[in-house]
């Protein structure tokens, strides 16, 4: 027996890179959802200072600290291509995206979760999710950013990048660093 609320859920996020921000959004999403499905966004977009790490190296980063929930199906990662100008947040987008889901789940899902943040109510109008629950999360709860993340590494300060990071990629940290570095210089 099951005792989430909803079937299928999503999250959508850049992800560049992880953070236990992100971790906090995933475990409500695995707490509400049978399956949650998460993009990995600007997945089409070559390196750049903004988008430093490829598709497939986040997607391998979820891997890592997710294998189970993603062997057992209760995870899945997809990519998520921009849409047009990704600095747009759009009604269109949100449609996009939800399309998108739907593809890849064969269903519309019943769910999306998101950090609360006042561009997000752009993306979705009313009647595209008459029938979806959104979940905001306060971002607030936890003042973490992806941009303060790679400025940990860029500025080689370990012991907070720590703090903000899943022991099991805590590895990762050199790699990370270099792969930072190389993109560091080339514009978004």
């Amino acid at each position: 027996m099951h005792n989430e609320v909803f079937k299928f859920g999503i999250i959508v996020g850049r992800f560049q890179h992880i953070h236990i921000g992100h971790e906090k959004l995933i475990k409500i999403g695995l707490n509400l959802c049978e399956k949650l499905l998460i993009f990995i966004g600007s997945a089409n977009q070559e390196a750049s200072s903004r988008n430093p790490y490829s598709y497939e190296y986040r997607k391998s980063l979820f891997e890592i600290i997710y294998k189970d929930e993603i062997e057992s199906g209760k995870i899945i990662i997809a990519p998520l291509d921009d849409f047009a100008d990704s600095s747009l947040l759009t009604p269109e987008w949100g449609k996009y995206v939800l399309e998108s889901a739907r593809k890849k789940l064969n269903n519309y899902p019943d769910c999306i979760i998101y950090g609360k943040d006042k561009d997000i109510f752009k993306c979705f109008s009313k009647d595209t999710v008459k029938n979806i629950s959104e979940v905001y999360v306060d971002r607030k709860t936890l003042e973490i950013s992806a941009t303060q993340i790679r400025k940990f590494l860029s500025e080689d300060n370990k012991s907070e990048w720590l703090k903000y990071t899943d022991e099991k990629i805590h590895d990762k940290y050199d790699e990370l660093r270099e792969i930072l570095s190389k993109s560091c210089c080339k514009k978004n």
